[in-house]
């Protein structure tokens, strides 16, 4: 049961990586002259880390998911 609230615990960092990531990326191009890519750093770097390390709890949990599976 610890391993499936961790792999959906990964998965939701995952989308939560991934919202962040992406609205700070496409702020400097739809916001044109208003925000430099520097500003748009302080929401880049944090999406990205938070991206990496939800993916690695989700493969972790994924696996651990699978492992009891087949006892």
């Amino acid at each position: 049961m610890f391993w499936k609230i961790v792999l959906v615990v990964g998965i939701l960092g995952v989308l939560l990586g991934l919202a962040v990531t992406g609205i700070s990326v496409a702020l400097p191009i739809v916001n044109g002259p208003h925000t430099s890519w520097e500003e748009a750093m302080f929401g880049i770097v944090p999406g990205v880390f938070v991206l990496v390390v939800s993916f690695f709890i989700f493969v972790i949990g994924l696996i651990f998911v699978i492992k009891n599976r087949r006892k």
